[in-house]
């Protein structure tokens, strides 16, 4: 069920998954790092770092919804506050994140010449693949 953090309205993964087979579209706000392995498996995905969606507002769709996902939901209410103060009005976000997504056992593409080794999120780099 939808739930309102402030006043961003968010979807939980399974909503989600069901508004993009609807025609929803995903805008995947992670580092490319983490995208290039683990994607959302949905019709529609645009890939943009939060850092630089103020340099891309004018390439994303206005008349379908846009449900910004992150790695676990904290940056995308960032964005969604950045896009409704740009005008736009179908945007929601996905509660937890890639995280929740996968833990609910929804469709990923990996591509495993991708894949990333570290200890933790900062020291991430890609793995040797030879």
């Amino acid at each position: 069920m939808s739930f309102s953090v402030g006043s961003q309205l968010q979807y939980t993964p399974r909503e989600a998954f069901k508004r993009c087979q609807e025609g929803s579209v995903i805008l995947d706000i992670r580092p490319e790092l983490l995208c290039t392995y683990k994607a959302f498996d949905v019709p529609q995905v645009l890939y943009c770092p939060w850092q630089e969606i103020g340099h891309y507002l004018d390439k994303l769709p206005v008349e379908q919804e846009i449900i910004v996902a992150d790695t676990s939901g904290i940056q995308s209410r960032e964005v969604i506050q950045m896009l409704i103060s740009a005008g736009f009005k179908k945007i929601a976000g996905l509660g937890g994140g890639m995280v929740e997504w996968e833990r609910d056992g929804l469709p990923l593409v990996f591509d495993n010449q991708s894949r990333l080794s570290g200890s933790c999120m900062c020291q991430l780099k890609f793995r040797n693949t030879k």
